[in-house]
């Protein structure tokens, strides 16, 4: 559920997720404008999870409607033209202030170090191949055989020194073999890489199917070398198939 997935996945890069509305009716005795003309809130799903303790903090927030959106920024759009002003966002200072509207709450996030990672996505170019070649994505033949012999005689390598690069991948199994999952995550242990982050999402092709996105502490290397390359080419004797989705520098709170 989205009360769920926003308790336990931080977002919002500026840790205040002030409620918004064009224009306030009455102030209280603490100073701070009245939240009692409200009707509904809009914002996206993600912030219900993520400000549990406000919504639930009074009666009349409880019962307020809530409507899902695309996006905090969108919610501010639609506070912004809502002329009888009932309604407010959970948003930004920056929507905010670009659609007009003034701030009712701040900081009413449930943890102070909320934090949000964006992705930024572009076409591969030339310049990537050449800085990056890529495997393929999983052995066939004789080379998968061989992988497998290594799969079974490999013992754990000593933990990769800590690296300022993280890399994101995916990979699929059969949920008919049992230990498929089991083996393919003990791959990135026996090549001393460390496991960040692990999700999965329904795969779209069969019912109770899922994609696993893994995400983990280095990056490919050059020439198809290092641990990353070498884990990959494993992996891919022992799962159904997988996908390099990229590798970066580790920014703001992650390494």
């Amino acid at each position: 559920s989205p009360e769920s997935s926003g308790t336990s996945t931080p977002t919002g890069f500026h840790p205040s997720s002030p409620s918004l509305v064009p224009k306030p009716q009455s102030r209280t005795p603490a100073g701070l404008p009245s939240l009692n003309h409200l009707t509904k809130i809009y914002s996206h799903p993600q912030a219900w999870g993520q400000c549990t303790r406000f919504l639930s903090s009074s009666p009349h927030l409880k019962a307020i409607e809530r409507q899902d959106v695309s996006s905090t920024s969108r919610a501010a759009q639609l506070v912004a033209q809502d002329k009888e002003g009932k309604s407010a966002a959970i948003s930004s200072k920056i929507a905010a202030r670009m659609n007009g509207l003034t701030v009712l709450r701040e900081g009413i996030e449930d943890r102070a170090n909320n934090t949000t990672r964006f992705f930024v996505l572009r076409r591969k170019d030339r310049r990537d191949e050449a800085r990056t070649p890529e495997p393929e994505a999983g052995a066939e033949g004789g080379e998968q055989e061989k992988e497998k012999e290594k799969h079974n005689s490999n013992p754990q390598a000593a933990p990769a020194p800590s690296s300022p690069y993280k890399t994101l991948l995916t990979f699929t199994i059969s949920h008919s073999d049992p230990g498929a999952l089991a083996a393919s995550l003990s791959v990135f242990s026996r090549h001393g890489l460390n496991l960040t982050s692990i999700n999965t999402r329904p795969s779209g092709v069969e019912n109770w199917n899922y994609i696993f996105f893994v995400e983990l502490q280095g990056r490919r290397e050059a020439g198809g070398t290092g641990r990353v390359n070498e884990a990959l080419r494993e992996l891919g004797a022992v799962c159904r198939g997988w996908r390099w989705l990229g590798s970066w520098e580790g920014g703001w709170g992650e390494t």
